[in-house]
């Protein structure tokens, strides 16, 4: 049976723009969001604690969204959240099997592991070891001829 796709259940707007956001799986993250608003200009208006706590849950689950207009989509969030809790190889790990187009069967394959264990580094519910981390740059220099 396939698990379906997490998304957004709710978020809850804390002092120094710090969203608590909290995804159908059940995870729940503490996301600052103070980088962005500092950084990006179409998150400027975001400054202002009364615009920060407008936040919402949209698009179904498949995003936040400011009464700016700002949004964020839920996926970028949870890289946010990982990032902050010191998984930044996980995040690498999703964007090598995104940018590879690999499935989770795939990526299993291509490193000699489990479906189970691919979809626990891309969620961030297990570290990524340094070797995998290494082990998937070696494979997409292999697949480039390198």
């Amino acid at each position: 049976m396939k698990k379906k796709v997490a998304r957004l259940v709710s978020v809850e707007a804390l002092p120094d723009r710090v969203a608590r956001v909290t995804y159908s799986d059940g995870r729940s993250f503490g996301v600052s969001f103070a980088d962005v608003v500092g950084r990006l200009e179409a998150f400027a208006a975001l400054d202002s604690a009364d615009e920060f706590s407008t936040v919402a849950v949209a698009d179904f689950g498949w995003s936040l969204e400011w009464s700016c207009g700002a949004t964020l989509d839920s996926d970028r969030v949870l890289e946010m959240a990982l990032e902050q809790a010191g998984l930044a190889d996980n995040v690498q790990f999703r964007h090598w099997q995104d940018r590879n187009r690999l499935s989770l069967a795939t990526a299993a394959s291509a490193l000699g592991m489990t479906r189970r264990t691919i979809s626990q580094y891309r969620t961030g519910s297990r570290p990524v070891p340094r070797y995998i981390a290494l082990a998937c740059k070696g494979w997409e220099a292999e697949q480039r001829g390198v």
